[in-house]
């Protein structure tokens, strides 16, 4: 029984002697890492939403720190003239324009749009044609930055700048895309309205300006 006493003492004694040793504080250094962060180029550019029908190229070209890098060409495809006015639909499944702010600091921007008039291939203008966007929605991928805001859930386009979608200081930093998605083949949310006066069998064409300030409302 002695034996067995002196062998538990003998135990718990190292046990102990370990501990404090562990526990001991020999010595402390400090070191440093960095990182600088610049604006970005804008030449390394992902769409925000890839996969818009009938338009394979939505590339604008434009680069920079802020910056509008897509947005879609819209159809409204082969249409029969009718008997009365006439509502014609995009093709596009999902028409975008996106905007991309990597200046830093979410300092905040303002998107618009004009339409020119719809000419002929004859050089006449389709007179009181109407394009309209509606039911936007403001996408964004793999971002955690407060979402930028569609202006107003419908916009018929003329040829005065009007805003589409702000983001407010704090608001936008990042890729965004203001979405007008529909039915692939018929999106009612894109709308061509055509009066039947004066409407001529052959295509007509019009260019979509989308303006980007760095200036929030």
């Amino acid at each position: 029984m002695r034996k067995k006493v002196i062998i538990t003492l003998a135990l718990g004694i190292l046990a102990l002697n370990s501990t404090t040793v562990m526990a001991s504080q020999i010595s402390e250094a400090t070191n440093k890492t960095d990182v600088t962060l610049t604006a970005g180029s804008g030449e390394d550019v992902h769409p925000v939403v890839p996969d818009d029908t009938h338009d394979d190229d939505s590339g604008t070209g434009d680069m920079g720190a802020l910056s509008i890098p897509h947005a879609s060409n819209i159809t409204f495809g082969q249409q029969e003239i009718k008997q009365e006015d006439t509502d014609y639909y995009a093709l596009n499944q999902k028409p975008h324009v996106q905007v991309n702010d990597t200046r830093g600091g979410a300092k905040g921007w303002t998107l618009g749009v004009a339409i020119s008039p719809f000419v002929g291939a004859n050089g006449k203008e389709l007179v009181g044609a109407k394009m309209s966007l509606s039911n936007g929605k403001v996408a964004t991928k793999n971002n955690e930055s407060p979402k930028p805001e569609i202006v107003q859930n419908s916009f018929e386009l003329n040829k005065e700048y009007q805003e589409v979608m702000t983001a407010k200081e704090g608001q936008g930093a990042g890729a965004f895309a203001a979405v007008f998605a529909g039915q692939d083949g018929k999106n009612e949310n894109v709308k061509l309205h055509v009066p039947r006066a004066g409407v001529e069998a052959q295509s007509y064409t019009a260019d979509l300006t989308w303006v980007l300030t760095d200036a929030p409302v």
